[in-house]
């Protein structure tokens, strides 16, 4: 149930990233690393409250000062930002055949 729940806002997460992504670089077109800052971080933001929100099978909380619970979040990023440059490299692909 977890995963699902994690996946669930990494899904999440990277639609409102696309959408952010998209405002800030229509607004803003020379700052695209501003851009790909704020779209890639909304995954990985949400990605990683709802891990250390979720209880784990044991009915126990991750603690920050447990090494699983970094690379379970290191993790997490990893997923959130191959999830946001694989559709915004779809996004311009299709935008781009018209």
């Amino acid at each position: 149930m977890r995963f699902l729940l994690i996946l669930g806002s990494l899904i999440a997460g990277t639609i409102a990233g696309i959408y952010l992504f998209g405002m800030i670089w229509r607004t803003t077109a020379p700052e695209g690393t501003t851009a790909m800052v704020v779209g890639g971080g909304t995954p990985v933001l949400l990605g990683a409250l709802t891990f250390l929100g979720t209880k784990a099978a044991d009915g126990q909380r991750p603690s920050l000062g447990n090494p699983r619970t970094w690379f379970a979040l290191l993790g997490i990023a990893a997923a959130a930002a191959g999830l946001f440059v694989l559709l915004i490299a779809a996004l311009f692909l299709v935008v781009q055949r018209g």
